[in-house]
């Protein structure tokens, strides 16, 4: 289980279009945000993305590296970016879902027969990671529906930076 405080596991992983992502080199100098989204089936996922890259420089602004990424194939990663007519956003592929359920603390889900879903896929999460690898929060969703908006992370993540916010939700003692 990630807990905030604590550091993540490694993430090095090749995008589509913008060579090979390594959490340790390639992070903002106030962090990265990781977005898992579920793949070139989700039309929820295809929008955010767009709102993602959309919110790019605001990110930037605040020295936030972000990275999107599915357990989706290469081919089906780059239908996605198609899709979704990105071209800045860092997409990530090939996450495997061993990585995704047992580091990342994700929902893995098995795809319908008679759909365009993946045989298995990893549902939705949103990771805000310190600059030294450590979990600063964490949301991890078993469907596609009620995801926070990229507004609020962007402002939540600002708030934070501003008031020197700790992360919340360290608390792993006797109860």
């Amino acid at each position: 289980m990630l807990i905030p405080g604590n550091p993540v596991p490694e993430l090095k992983i090749e995008t589509v279009a913008h060579g090979s992502f390594d959490l340790d080199a390639d992070k903002g100098e106030n962090g990265t945000l990781v977005i898992q989204y579920r793949g070139l089936h989700c039309p929820i996922c295809i929008r955010q993305m767009g709102e993602v890259e959309a919110a790019l420089d605001d990110f930037a602004d605040l020295g936030i590296e972000v990275i999107v990424l599915s357990t989706d194939t290469a081919e089906r990663a780059a239908e996605t970016v198609e899709k979704a007519g990105t071209s800045r956003l860092r997409v990530g592929h090939s996450l495997p879902l061993a990585a995704a359920r047992d580091d990342w603390g994700l929902y893995l889900s098995k795809g319908r027969e008679g759909t365009a879903e993946a045989p298995f896929f990893a549902e939705p999460g949103h990771f805000y990671i310190a600059p030294d690898r450590s979990l600063y929060f964490a949301w991890q969703q078993s469907t596609p529906f009620g995801r926070p908006s990229i507004a609020d992370i962007k402002g939540g993540i600002k708030y934070a930076l501003d008031n020197k916010y700790p992360p919340r939700g360290t608390y792993t003692g006797a109860l």
